[in-house]
């Protein structure tokens, strides 16, 4: 009987980490893709590009995953600040979980990436996604473009 309220804990744990780590990356993608102020669709497909292809990501659910990135971009595009704030507080709870922060830095740089034109505004997110993440920008994005 434990064992069995044990695996059922284990997995709600899990199950939970999973879902704050979905909609962080989700908010990264949807920060990264408006930051220069206009959803490409060469960005959207590094987003599932992305989803192939990093291991940390395959195992959640891409259809969730899209609708709550529609949701987020709905969100940025219809209150602004207010929604990004609440978009980096989902970051921000990755803060010091390495491979999550990195993974999240990935797909950000691939977004950016993705129009092969890095705009300010990009390099602007990309610093703040760093921050809230407690990771340094430079040295990331050096890792990530080399």
């Amino acid at each position: 009987m434990q064992s069995l309220l044990l695996e059922k804990l284990v997995t709600e744990v899990n199950h939970h980490r999973n879902k704050s780590f979905l909609k962080a990356v989700m908010a990264v993608c949807a920060l990264a893709t408006l930051a220069d102020g206009e959803i490409k669709l060469s960005e959207r497909y590094r987003i599932f590009h992305a989803f192939a292809r990093e291991p940390a990501l395959r195992e959640l659910d891409i259809n969730k995953a899209v609708d709550i990135l529609d949701d987020y971009i709905f969100a940025l595009r219809q209150e602004g600040d207010g929604a990004k704030e609440v978009l980096y507080k989902k970051i921000s709870r990755m803060a010091g979980q390495h491979k999550r922060a990195r993974t999240l830095m990935r797909v950000a740089y691939l977004i950016m990436i993705a129009d092969d034109h890095v705009h300010d505004a990009e390099k602007q997110e990309f610093r703040q996604l760093c921050a809230l993440l407690n990771l340094e920008p430079g040295q990331v994005w050096d890792e990530l473009s080399g």
